[in-house]
């Protein structure tokens, strides 16, 4: 089974609207791939005791609640998928068990179209699971199923069937934790997970995970044994074992190791990816694939002619093929096009295949690089002004940086510094 990359989703805990923002301001700062709220741990915002206390007003109030803030948080995580968790009583969590009022929101949730995967837990009635399935289906949201179990480690077959019963619900993805009493149980866990990756269940998405501090291992190795996703923490944690994300990240890149992974280099024009690319091969040995050399060949004509003839849309779907192609290779180093990451199915790919890097430079550096080669850069064709770049830059930096893995200011370093500051990352040195 090849490594992957897992994704790291970080928790929003806080108990009221303020507390849960602030959360969010925070997380949106770090290179987390989701962002998971624990809506049963906003404990300001529901007052459900009952179902013949939870009236039709108190409900449909909470609902718009919901919904207003999960707006709110796809506004300020941009570029981050959302999951919606309700975790009750009965799994663990804060929400009392009343199954009419979780099947509500969590339905409700689904149809505010700010949220891309949801969290079912398995104990749920089947007619209330297909109607929230539906509803999730309906919405392009992903379905979760999980379970937990924060007493014990069943054996090995029971862990392969609580997987298998969770995939036949029809979820997208399978999770499950367990509470560890000794090493083994953590070691029953990763290893009927593999099994499962392998066997059975070769064509799912899992969540797995061994709870506590003895688990900890279980939530930095999925890129071994095949969970597709891990929970982190920034600030509060929301389960037992959760480590800081920057801890998390970096003990999982160790594990990944570095042989396998591809090397993006991304950045605006002119920002000496290629020079920088061109440096690192002589530093590494490793082979190099210029995006718009790989277009430029496939297509049998030069960039500024393929934006002419096909226009740039076209061309950006070129430049997704081609970087899908060249993404199948391992441990290579890829220079791309300055408009590449902006897609987010590129930033997708990048994220998946290995780590990104992004050479940032001044408008001022741009365009004094490119007053000598203007005409041949289509989207700067008679616009090489610093005001121009100014403002084509101000809108992809943010993006670059988002997409980024390492950021490298490369104004005052020459490429044999930067090739060589890369490759000792590369190194782990």
């Amino acid at each position: 089974m090849p490594m992957h990359k897992v994704k790291v989703i970080v928790p929003i805990t806080g108990a009221d609207e303020d507390a849960i923002m602030k959360e969010a301001a925070a997380i949106a700062e770090t290179d987390a791939d989701a962002v998971e709220w624990r809506f049963d741990l906003a404990k300001k915002l529901y007052d459900f005791k009952s179902w013949n206390t939870a009236g039709d007003a108190e409900l449909y109030g909470t609902a718009e609640t919901i919904q207003d803030i999960l707006r709110q948080l796809s506004e300020r995580l941009r570029g981050k998928e959302i999951l919606f968790t309700i975790r009750t009583g009965c799994q663990g969590g804060a929400f009392p068990d009343i199954q009419e009022v979780y099947e509500k929101l969590l339905c409700e949730a689904a149809k505010s179209g700010c949220i891309d995967l949801i969290d079912i837990e398995d104990t749920t009635a089947d007619f209330r699971m297909s109607k929230i399935m539906e509803i999730s289906g309906k919405y392009k949201v992903k379905t979760i199923v999980s379970y937990h179990d924060f007493e014990k480690t069943p054996d090995f077959e029971d862990i392969l069937s609580k997987f298998e019963s969770i995939r036949k619900t029809g979820a997208d993805i399978i999770k499950t934790a367990y509470m560890p009493v000794t090493a083994s149980d953590v070691a029953r866990v990763l290893s009927a997970t593999a099994y499962y990756k392998e066997h059975e269940g070769r064509n799912s998405s899992m969540i797995t995970m061994s709870m506590g501090d003895l688990g900890k291992i279980s939530r930095v190795s999925g890129a071994v044994f095949g969970s597709d996703y891990t929970f982190a923490a920034v600030g509060e944690t929301s389960a037992p074992g959760q480590l800081p994300i920057k801890t998390a990240r970096y003990i999982m890149d160790a594990l990944r190791g570095h042989e396998e992974q591809n090397l993006y280099l991304i950045g605006f024009m002119a920002s000496g990816k290629s020079t920088v690319a061109a440096k690192l091969k002589e530093l590494t040995g490793k082979p190099v694939f210029e995006m718009d050399q790989c277009i430029v060949d496939k297509m049998g004509m030069s960039i500024a002619d393929i934006f002419d003839k096909f226009g740039e849309e076209r061309f950006r779907e070129i430049e997704t093929e081609t970087l899908k192609g060249v993404g199948d290779m391992k441990g290579a180093i890829i220079s791309t096009g300055g408009g590449a990451p902006m897609r987010p199915e590129n930033r997708d790919i990048m994220a998946r295949k290995g780590k990104v890097v992004y050479l940032s430079v001044k408008p001022e550096t741009v365009v004094k690089r490119l007053s000598v080669n203007q005409t041949e850069r289509p989207l700067l064709a008679g616009h090489v002004d610093i005001d121009y770049v100014k403002e084509l830059l101000g809108k992809r930096d943010p993006v670059y940086r988002e997409a980024a893995d390492e950021v490298i200011e490369t104004d005052a370093m020459s490429a044999e510094e930067i090739g060589r500051a890369i490759a000792d990352m590369m190194t782990g040195a």
